[in-house]
């Protein structure tokens, strides 16, 4: 691999672990600091970009919060981030190397995408602009789900363990995905949000740790 490449591979790498870092970590200091009680089943992530402190509407589940979170901007800045580190991960990195296999390029396709709604989400607070916030959110959850299914197919021949736990973990936050509707069995609305969610920021941890390792055995595709 071409020193200029396997450079411009390796920023890429290093973007898709932090996008799951700043997410986990942006969510982590934004809830801490909450001055209001604050529930991970009941209530969704976006709550703690809300830019005002007082009584709110749940968007989805239309039941009535306290919300009040001081440090709203780094919850909306952290969904910018780490959209823009997605973009750059998929666009530096996983297009260069990623295996060939059916459906590979509607997996990167998707995953830029699902990147640019998280970016559009946090742009537009929860109690600014809640229809395009709940779309623009909702379209980059599953975007991101659907793109590890497709690229974990592309994979599963050449990267046998990597493929199917791509694989695996979009299916976890389709599942999500699904079970965030009424009546919320078991986790809550709040807590099925968070495997849906979850799923693709764990999956940008581990697989950058997994690529950046390997980074020295990994070729680049042919364009």
């Amino acid at each position: 691999m071409q020193a200029a490449l396997k450079n411009v591979i390796s920023k890429g790498i290093i973007s898709l672990f932090l996008a799951g870092i700043v997410f986990f970590l942006g969510q982590f200091i934004t809830q801490f600091t909450t001055t209001q009680p604050y529930s991970m089943e009941n209530q969704a992530i976006s709550d703690l970009g809300i830019t005002a402190c007082g009584p709110y509407e749940e968007y989805t589940t239309h039941k009535i919060v306290q919300m009040c979170a001081p440090l709203h901007l780094v919850m909306d800045g952290t969904f910018v981030v780490y959209g823009l580190l997605i973009m750059l991960g998929s666009s530096l990195a996983l297009r260069f190397i990623w295996p060939q296999g059916k459906f590979r390029k509607s997996g990167l396709v998707l995953m830029f995408f699902g990147g640019i709604e998280a970016v559009v989400a946090g742009f537009s607070p929860l109690n600014l602009a809640p229809t395009l916030h709940s779309i623009s959110g909702g379209l980059a959850i599953s975007a991101l789900n659907v793109s590890l299914i497709l690229l974990g197919i592309a994979a599963k021949k050449k990267w046998k363990m990597a493929g199917r736990w791509t694989i695996f973990m979009g299916v976890l936050g389709a599942f999500g995905s699904i079970m965030d509707k009424p009546p919320y069995a078991g986790l809550g609305y709040g807590g099925w949000e968070r495997v849906a969610g979850y799923a693709f920021a764990l999956w940008t941890i581990g697989i950058g740790a997994y690529l950046y390792r390997r980074i020295n055995t990994i070729s680049a595709l042919s364009y």
